[in-house]
């Protein structure tokens, strides 16, 4: 495995000790990111902070099984605090479908601080239905197909995709009431983000050959286009910190179906993208990151040669700020603030002094700024 290149032509980076941007062929020194012993035999993926900052949960997956776990763990900024638990559902209306060898847990969501529900997640049994598990809630939302739970960060309620109605709405769940918000019969509607101040979800209108960025009111029920590149997909968007512009994924511009950039556009009909990152690498579930000035998105480079750094992309166009984490084949960053900090969860094959490299594992840093 190559070493992840500190030189590259137009790229800065980020160390322990300066958050500004430096040349492209001076390093920044600092502490490296820590690993946090999950002792998984499988791969880590998707981490995500909890809003207190005082755990995490992520994502296990075991590819001869077929077979992923959901697991949380108290968090202690570079180390856990407690021993991982793996979530099994409590309250199932027929728990006997779910087999410990076939049950599939993933998808998970935490709910905003003060919420009496912590979280849920989406649960598979052995005949592929996907039902949602919502934490101290008597029952599974389970009418149909239900799947990835994304809780207002405002409120305790949580927009989901369901297929009740057609290939895939939004639904609102509030305290048990679930509310339709969008009627597509056509296209299926997938990956809500919600805007900070919870009254506008972006998400993705899916269909044949293409997807475009949609944003929904909440409050009217009225969803206008965003973002259409015509026979491009366009993916994975999520609001800045003022909810004022959106990031997302596009194969437009790129020479392969499969690869993607990183681009912004404001939060209102009619506005112009940006391609801020010709290659970055999608998430295994979610969205990138915004760092919390609102001036930079967080994404993984695609460039295995480097080493698949992680960079902050100024949304001004300028130049990608490498993160200095010390590892590589990195996956799935996800930024929280706590207590000050920026703190940053992904998953890496490990350090690169490393010679074998087989699982993901889970890795924290702080970002300085």
């Amino acid at each position: 495995m190559r070493k992840l290149a500190n030189t590259a032509a137009g790229l800065c980076v980020v160390g322990a000790v300066s958050f500004a941007l430096v040349p492209g062929d001076a390093v920044s020194q600092g502490a490296t990111a820590s690993e946090l012993s999950t002792k998984h035999e499988a791969n880590v993926h998707y981490p995500q902070l909890s809003p207190d900052g005082t755990e995490v949960a992520y994502e296990v997956n075991y590819p001869a099984d077929k077979r992923t776990e959901l697991w949380t763990a108290g968090f202690g900024g570079r180390s856990l605090s407690s021993d991982p638990m793996m979530l099994v559902p409590e309250s199932m209306d027929a728990p006997s479908r779910y087999g410990g060898g076939k049950r599939i847990t993933h998808m998970f969501g935490w709910a905003p601080t003060g919420s009496p529900r912590r979280f849920a997640y989406t649960v598979n049994n052995d005949q592929g239905q996907q039902q949602i598990y919502i934490d101290n809630w008597s029952g599974l939302i389970s009418d149909s197909v239900n799947k990835e739970p994304t809780w207002d960060p405002t409120s305790p309620r949580f927009v989901f995709t369901s297929n009740r109605t057609g290939n895939g709405d939004l639904y609102l769940w509030d305290d048990g009431a679930e509310l339709q918000l969008t009627f597509d019969e056509v296209h299926a509607e997938l990956y809500p983000s919600w805007a900070p101040a919870g009254d506008k979800i972006a998400f993705v209108r899916a269909g044949k050959g293409e997807s475009q960025v949609m944003v929904l009111d909440v409050n009217l029920f009225s969803s206008v286009p965003l973002v259409n590149f015509s026979g491009k997909d366009s993916t994975r968007p999520s609001f800045s910190p003022k909810g004022d512009k959106v990031a997302f994924m596009s194969n437009k511009g790129t020479d392969s179906v499969m690869k993607f950039g990183l681009w912004v556009v404001d939060a209102k009909p009619g506005a112009t993208a940006r391609n801020i990152g010709p290659n970055v690498r999608i998430p295994s579930k979610g969205s990138a990151s915004w760092t919390p000035d609102g001036r930079g998105v967080i994404a993984v480079v695609d460039d295995p040669s480097k080493g698949d750094p992680i960079a902050i992309f100024p949304i001004d166009g300028g130049a990608p700020r490498i993160i200095e984490t010390g590892t590589v084949n990195n996956r799935d960053p996800s930024l929280t603030v706590v207590d000050g900090q920026w703190r940053l969860v992904f998953t890496s094959q490990g350090a690169e002094s490393k010679d074998e490299k087989t699982w993901y594992k889970l890795f924290s840093y702080d970002i300085p700024h």
